[in-house]
């Protein structure tokens, strides 16, 4: 499924002379079987894997050569590396050439970021497709556009995936060209239904971020929070009778020189096994002092802060809280933004040197097709007062609802 594409090497660019054409049409004609790894077959691919070592060859005994006959270099040198003809460091190597030669160029990229995914390292690879995507100006073809959607299916990320090969749902799906990749896609992704029981890791996921952080992230639900790994953290299934709940427990905060922690509860209902009256029912058990409107991912949250000094009458001063309520209704793509990806680079697999690793990608679920209510429970203390606002302002700024 990795084409790292021919499409991004201008062929008027390339030699011209009788050898050369030879050379290249039998590369061209073995490029489908040896594009990807395929240690199974590898004896039959012998004269296949010749056709890439002669190319390559030509291309490397020229002393001279141009950018689109270096982009066909990697490219050969990215299928022998598939059947450990080179190694990758060889492939890592060129490619920095290629870069540093021609850094305001942009097919390297596109044949580098398939290499690089090729080798597990899911994260890395879609970056450079995204470099190749945002210098071409999003004039790009199609073959690109099947890659950059693999590459998230291959990172566990099926919406964005999804999203990807019908540019955010406005080609129909019979009109996708590379229809076998839309079915793998459709496959990864399972309808969600508010009668269904699921339990807590079918509506809830774990991503580590990229700065060390982490999110909890719900596709069925359309939510993504932030988190930290040293962070309590606890989660609960999702019955007709039960809300998804997520319960966290920031305890980075300090008081007096003692740690001190908060905790954050969201409960999540969809609209049609919600009633008001739930509210309302956590309204009357709060001592509210204020209420107010606050803006969270682009929806407007209703507001309450509640305090009471008969609780925690020590160093923190009394009780501080926060309760934030709203109804999110789903839009045409909902999830595809709290979607996070699995870097499975970063993976580790049981099993003896030199075996290969194969992980399972889990599905996603697809956003509920209806509202849901978001109910979410701050507590603190009027000690911490500033440290809540800040690590509050903090959180609702990488927080998505949709």
């Amino acid at each position: 499924m990795l084409f790292a594409s021919p499409a991004a090497i201008n062929f008027e660019n390339l030699p011209q002379d009788e050898d050369f054409k030879g050379l290249y049409l039998a590369f061209e004609m073995s490029y489908d079987s040896i594009r990807t790894l395929d240690f199974q077959h590898k004896d039959s691919k012998t004269a296949y894997l010749d056709a890439a070592e002669n190319l390559y060859g030509y291309l490397n005994k020229k002393k001279k050569t141009n950018y689109d006959e270096d982009l066909l270099k990697l490219l050969t040198m990215r299928c022998l590396y598939n059947f450990d003809k080179i190694p990758s460091a060889q492939v890592e190597n060129f490619y920095s050439k290629i870069d540093k030669k021609y850094s305001k160029n942009a097919g390297h990229h596109w044949i580098y970021g398939n290499f690089l995914i090729s080798q597990g390292k899911t994260s890395a690879g879609r970056d450079e497709l995204e470099k190749y995507l945002k210098m071409k100006d999003y004039q790009v073809s199609n073959f690109f556009i099947e890659d950059y959607a693999y590459s998230y299916l291959l990172s566990s990320m099926p919406l964005n995936a999804y999203y990807a090969i019908t540019n955010g749902g406005n080609i129909p799906e019979e009109a996708v060209l590379n229809q076998s990749l839309l079915k793998m896609i459709k496959s990864s992704i399972k309808e969600s239904s508010a009668d269904e029981t699921y339990s807590s890791e079918q509506v809830w996921r774990i991503s580590q971020g990229k700065d060390g952080g982490a999110f909890i992230y719900s596709t069925m639900l359309g939510i993504s929070i932030p988190s930290k790994p040293e962070w309590g953290l606890r989660l609960a299934q999702f019955t007709k009778e039960h809300a998804a709940m997520c319960l966290l427990t920031p305890n980075d905060l300090s008081l007096e020189g003692k740690p001190a922690s908060i905790s954050i509860v969201l409960m999540v209902y969809p609209e049609s096994l919600y009633s008001e009256s739930i509210k309302q029912k956590t309204l009357n058990s709060l001592p509210i002092t204020k209420k107010e409107t606050a803006e969270i991912s682009g929806r407007e949250f209703e507001k309450y802060t509640f305090e009471d000094s008969s609780k925690y009458q020590d160093a923190r001063n009394g009780a501080l809280g926060y309760f934030y309520a709203a109804k999110i209704t789903p839009e045409k793509l909902s999830g595809v933004k709290c979607e996070h990806e699995v870097d499975f680079s970063k993976v580790k697999s049981e099993g003896g040197a030199g075996q290969p690793k194969y992980f399972a990608i889990a599905p996603a679920q697809k956003r509920l097709n209806e509202p849901v209510e978001v109910l979410i429970i701050v507590d603190s203390c009027n000690a911490l007062k500033d440290e809540t606002i800040k690590l509050l302002e903090d959180f609702f700024s990488k927080a998505v609802f949709e």
